[in-house]
């Protein structure tokens, strides 16, 4: 990105400026929050058995869903659009768009919201398995001005999402903290919850704390990215919740349960 256009997104969106000034204070802040990383171990599954433990489903549901995605143009669209992100806006495993698309087609939310958008891949798998429900909206929340940070050069947030796919989507811009209470208090009430924005600890607890109390009961906290740090295994703790962990992502089911009477309330 030219100089020029550079200061012109700092003038215009002043929060840029402050982010990026103190990301070093925030990130040796999060390394001190990296205690417990060895317990991430302990939660970690296989995707059959998370999605066994949060929907009951059987391994012959999990393969026909893995099955009908595999064979859809949509994934090798997919596969095609991640051949031109190189290294814009983070990796991302096809596991990862498995986990998102499975989710959204077992527990069939009618509002799901998310942090991080960057070419919209998570968006695409999301937005796909609504479509598939025939049901549901998703919100994305992201920052001003990605173009050559978080996609590539030319590029907007979210290009990746198909076309017939962006009528279930709407996408807000700012800060998480500032807009997602705003975004939440309009909506009421959230079914899936997925932070993938900044992965620091401050960041992550956050969104979490602001995300859960609109949690439907029976809704779902996903969260990419959860071993960089300790903070989605702290707010487990707070909200005595049982967290799991496929790959990178991480998951808690919204139970009015106690924690200590139930081993099987959270993925």
């Amino acid at each position: 990105m030219a100089n020029g256009a550079l200061k012109l997104r700092y003038i215009r969106h002043p929060y840029l400026i402050w982010r990026t000034v103190f990301r070093p204070l925030e990130e040796r802040d999060s390394n001190r929050h990296r205690l417990r990383l060895n317990e991430y171990k302990v939660c970690t599954v296989s995707l059959e058995e998370a999605m066994g433990l949060i929907f009951g489903s059987e391994a012959s549901e999990i393969v026909a869903l893995r099955k009908q995605l595999k064979v859809s143009r949509f994934l090798k669209y997919i596969e095609s659009s991640l051949n031109q992100i190189g290294s814009y806006g983070g990796s991302m495993s096809e596991e990862y768009g498995l986990i998102l698309y499975m989710a959204v087609r077992l527990l069939r939310p009618e509002v799901v919201v998310e942090t991080g958008v960057a070419n919209g891949i998570s968006s695409s798998f999301i937005l796909k398995a609504l479509s598939e429900n025939c049901s549901g909206r998703l919100y994305s929340v992201d920052l001003h001005y990605r173009e050559g940070v978080a996609v590539p050069p030319g590029r907007k947030l979210g290009w990746v999402i198909p076309q017939e796919l962006r009528d279930r989507w709407s996408l807000l811009l700012g800060e998480s903290a500032k807009v997602l209470p705003r975004l939440l208090n309009d909506l009421g009430f959230v079914d899936i919850f997925l932070h993938d924005s900044r992965h620091l600890y401050k960041t992550m607890m956050k969104e979490y704390s602001i995300a859960w109390p609109h949690l439907r009961e029976g809704g779902l906290l996903l969260s990419d990215d959860v071993i960089e740090n300790d903070a989605f295994i702290d707010f487990a703790d707070r909200v005595k919740m049982h967290p799991v962990v496929v790959g990178r992502m991480g998951a808690i089911r919204k139970t009015t349960v106690d924690v200590d009477n139930s081993k099987n309330q959270a993925f």
